[in-house]
């Protein structure tokens, strides 16, 4: 399956359970932050600033993983300048050719939940043989489950407590 082919059938799949904002943005990678804390890093900016903090998701190239393709789409924080009306990314090692989707559902259940959950950063979503399967890292290697839909209770199972 072809890479816009699989971003669409994601976006279809998430739109299913959210009445928020979900759509393609364009946004200018500054780096700066530390990596692999991008909602501090945006947090930061935005008290720093005073920018929006953003959520949503990094539709990563497809690769070719044994003999198969499968595709990446990590959930991601960055801002948004209400002034500039420009989306900025302060965290550092964004993958070349990521498509950035805001998703204010995100926000709206991390807002909603944020004492229920361990962490506010969802599990990845990886499309492999047109199957969803949703993959946190564990102490131990990866937890990971299919995923027949992709409501916040499913991409935030792992990090509820």
């Amino acid at each position: 399956m072809h890479d816009t082919e699989v971003l669409f059938k994601f976006l279809q799949k998430r739109k299913q359970h959210s009445d928020q904002n979900l759509s393609i943005v364009n946004v200018i990678q500054i780096g700066g932050g530390r990596d692999n804390y991008c909602l501090t890093n945006a947090e930061d900016v935005s008290r720093n600033k005073g920018y929006a903090v953003v959520s949503g998701w990094l539709s990563l190239p497809q690769k070719n993983q044994e003999n198969s393709w499968q595709k990446q789409f990590t959930q991601h924080w960055w801002n948004y300048d209400q002034s500039q009306r420009k989306h900025f990314d302060f965290s550092p090692n964004i993958d070349d050719g990521a498509v950035y989707i805001q998703d204010d559902g995100i926000a709206k259940f991390v807002i909603d939940n944020g004492t229920k959950l361990k962490s506010h950063v969802s599990s990845s979503v990886i499309v492999n043989n047109d199957e969803f399967f949703i993959i946190d890292y564990a102490e131990n290697g990866f937890k990971y489950q299919q995923a027949d839909d992709l409501s916040n209770d499913v991409i935030f199972f792992f990090q509820t407590v």
